[in-house]
């Protein structure tokens, strides 16, 4: 058994657009292992979604993978039939989408749709499946779940629907679960409820979680290994605790700066400067180096490598070395 569930190696997506073609990720690498959570963080627009469903087989048209391997146990998924990439679908993989509203069908009720999944990859019966989607939707916090089930999408809240697709992810106890920003829609109590299934899921199956996130104090308190991307690339990776003790990248200590504190008053919150890039026409050199303060001549000529600092930390910058010692 491999010991990474998830292996990504020099991913590139691209959409082609009336300006040119579009390289929403471009050279990424990002490893799962097996039982752990890791982190996949930065603004809206970096690449976050599309690497996800880059993973899952379901970039939308006329997007493609154009270069790279995405290894799922071992085994290269852009190599499968869409049939084969089918199977593993909803059952040893499963994704919780941004937009539940977009991702549950409109003429089915909920609860049938989670149902269908249990009798298709694990060949419940129609009352063992309606069962055991009640529990699911008990487990995730849908108040009076056994009415719910007969509910269709437009009849519940938007935090209801994402507890819901929550709850289809979950159903097969998947090796490798991708939640794509799984709490946005939800409250504080429900999104620590949600936040501790995933832990259990983690513990007590060893299923391997990719979470992307905004929220870095869910990062904090999840995951042991973060990805922080910009622009399509990851600029930087290391564990939880070295990435938030000691971040060598501008773009991370941006990141990091910009979350309120309890501990210390400041006038007003530190907003990185800038936008990012347009990625039809990208900077020729580091991509955040017109938004970054400590940017250097060539930053602007040269791609910065990813840059090994030891401990596993990674840094796509050219001064990163000048933090330690």
């Amino acid at each position: 058994m491999e010991d990474n569930t998830l292996v990504i190696t020099g991913l590139r997506a691209v959409f082609p657009t009336p300006g040119g073609p579009v390289a929403a990720v471009d050279g990424v690498d990002l490893t799962v292992p097996r039982g752990t959570i890791v982190g996949l963080v930065g603004e809206s627009g970096c690449g976050k979604s599309v690497t996800a469903l880059s993973v899952m087989g379901l970039l939308p048209h006329p997007g493609r993978v154009e270069a790279g391997q995405i290894r799922f146990d071992g085994q290269d998924l852009t190599t499968l039939s869409e049939p084969a990439r089918r199977k593993l679908r909803g059952d040893r993989m499963a994704m919780i989408f941004q937009d539940p509203m977009t991702s549950l069908n409109p003429v089915y009720a909920v609860g049938r749709q989670v149902a269908e999944v249990l009798r298709l990859h694990r060949g419940l019966d129609r009352k063992a499946a309606r069962a055991k989607t009640v529990e699911l939707f008990r487990q995730v916090g849908i108040p009076d779940p056994a009415a719910r089930y007969d509910a269709y999408p437009r009849q519940l809240s938007g935090g209801l629907r994402q507890r819901v697709m929550i709850a289809m992810a979950m159903a097969c106890q998947p090796d490798l679960l991708i939640a794509d920003e799984p709490t946005t829609a939800l409250d504080g109590t429900i999104q620590a409820q949600i936040l501790r299934l995933m832990g259990q899921l983690r513990r007590d199956n060893g299923t391997a979680i990719l979470l992307i996130t905004h929220n870095m104090g869910v990062v904090a308190q999840l995951c042991d290994q973060v990805y922080v991307m910009y622009a399509g690339q990851i600029v930087e990776a290391a564990e939880t605790f070295a990435l938030f003790a000691a971040p060598r990248h501008p773009y991370t200590l941006g990141l990091l700066g910009a979350i309120p504190s309890v501990e210390e008053e400041r006038p007003r919150l530190y907003a990185i400067p800038g936008t990012v890039p347009d990625l039809r026409t990208p900077p020729p050199g580091c991509r955040f180096c017109p938004r970054c303060d400590r940017a250097l001549p060539r930053c602007a000529q040269a791609v910065p490598p990813l840059t090994a600092l030891g401990d596993g930390h990674l840094v796509r910058c050219f001064r990163a070395g000048e933090e330690e010692g």
